[in-house]
């Protein structure tokens, strides 16, 4: 197995330190010029004791789902034909929302229409995500958590991490803060914590932390679902997977599934995991010369619309898929930019004073973002780790038509939860 990108989110930085409630600017003035004169962005009391949430679930899905779909399409550009990717928007969004409480103006409304779409408040993209991680976190039949965290360097950032910020936090998305010395102690600490969280399927996301690193907010996601139906021994069977780089040996898994997917740019088959409330969604292109990668890269929202809402039960589905295992990591600065977060990785122009005050202006210097998925007969373990570092400026059924999905050649795939929201997206191009 080639290990290329893991897909644990971390976004690790000095972020700016400042009055989260209020994004006031209480400590060295002079030094945060882009904050002249603050003001409150998101009252996270209210927001945390229910107020200002209310959202419509579908239109908060539907712009959830565009954004992962942009995002995904971003991080497919930039990679090579041959590379197998797997993403976690899912993670991105959870740590971009712990961000997102502590940003003021300009940086909030970018990330929020980034991850939000058009139509969510700040206090409704707050309300959405505190929401999904509890129904994550309560899942039934299948082991599905998320967890989040902040690691302020006490160096930089003191005793100046704003209460109301850890209170909120740790309310809506139940992540603890955690002050240390940014030495190896802190990257030893950070990496137990992602590993305890991900169940030992992601082992670390950083090597080191620079000594002007303000703070470091991750997120995990870890899930570990069986299938409804597992396969049976007649089922698995050996076979010939045609890669981007050649033929490669592989276990093939076959099965007659009970919905098709076909929209005018592929086709697909879906396999539901104990509890019926999880699903893993094969999507294979029409275009047999085409890798998966190119193929995503130009799957936009309203393809996956189409090819999601294509699902059926008129067909017989004789599906083959290849067991498979891949590990990925990628910096999403590039794709986050693409998405309009510009701002916040502006040192002279990012306002993250709802988090905390230092006397240097606190912007995201790096998006670290790592995944680990392996499907087999069983099922599926995945698992996913953002870090934003942040840094200083400084009854007997009728006979039905045959339908078929052999992939035996380069494909993507998702795991969706029941409201068809892409937890996981990723490719296979070789085995």
């Amino acid at each position: 197995m080639k290990t290329k990108k893991l897909f644990t989110a971390l976004l690790a930085g000095s972020m700016l330190l400042g009055g989260l409630t209020s994004c006031s600017n209480t400590a060295a003035p002079s030094k945060l010029k882009n904050i002249a004169d603050p003001k409150p962005e998101i009252d996270l009391a209210s927001v945390s004791n229910g107020d200002h949430g209310d959202y419509q679930a579908n239109a908060a899905a539907e712009g959830y789902n565009k954004y992962a779909l942009k995002l995904f399409a971003d991080v497919a550009k930039a990679e090579g034909k041959d590379v197998n990717i797997m993403v976690s928007p899912a993670s991105v969004m959870f740590a971009l929302d712990l961000a997102d409480a502590g940003a003021c103006k300009n940086t909030l409304a970018e990330i929020n229409k980034a991850i939000g779409g058009e139509g969510l408040t700040p206090e409704q993209q707050q309300a959405f995500a505190s929401q999904w991680m509890k129904d994550i976190n309560s899942s039934d039949k299948v082991s599905f958590s998320v967890a989040n965290a902040i690691w302020s360097n006490n160096q930089v950032v003191g005793d100046k991490l704003n209460p109301d910020y850890v209170k909120f936090i740790e309310k809506m998305y139940e992540a603890k803060a955690k002050t240390m010395n940014f030495d190896g102690a802190a990257v030893e600490d950070i990496n137990k914590w992602v590993n305890d969280k991900t169940k030992g399927m992601i082992d670390n996301i950083i090597s080191r932390l620079d000594p002007q690193t303000a703070a470091v907010l991750v997120n995990a996601i870890a899930f570990e679902g069986v299938w409804e139906e597992p396969y049976e021994d007649y089922q698995v069977q050996p076979w010939k997977f045609k890669g981007t780089s050649g033929e490669s040996d592989v276990t093939g898994l076959t099965e007659a599934s009970s919905y098709y997917y076909e929209s005018d740019k592929a086709t697909g088959f879906s396999k539901l995991y104990d509890g019926g409330k999880y699903k893993f969604v094969a999507i294979l292109p029409k275009d047999e010369k085409s890798d998966a990668n190119t193929f995503m890269a130009g799957f936009t929202p309203e393809d996956y619309s189409k090819f999601i809402g294509s699902a059926t039960r008129e067909y017989e589905v004789y599906s083959k898929i290849p067991k498979f295992k891949n590990e990925y990591d990628v910096i999403l600065n590039d794709a986050l930019k693409d998405l309009g977060i510009n701002d916040a990785f502006d040192p002279g122009k990012a306002d993250f004073t709802g988090i905390a005050h230092t006397e240097e202006n606190m912007y995201i210097s790096q998006v670290l973002h790592k995944t680990f998925i392996e499907l087999d007969e069983k099922g599926t373990k995945a698992a996913a780790a953002t870090a934003i570092m942040t840094g200083t400026a400084s009854a007997e059924a009728p006979m039905k038509k045959i339908k078929e999905v052999i992939c035996d050649r380069p494909f993507a795939y998702m795991i969706l939860d029941c409201d068809n929201k892409p937890v996981f997206v990723g490719t296979v191009n070789n085995i």
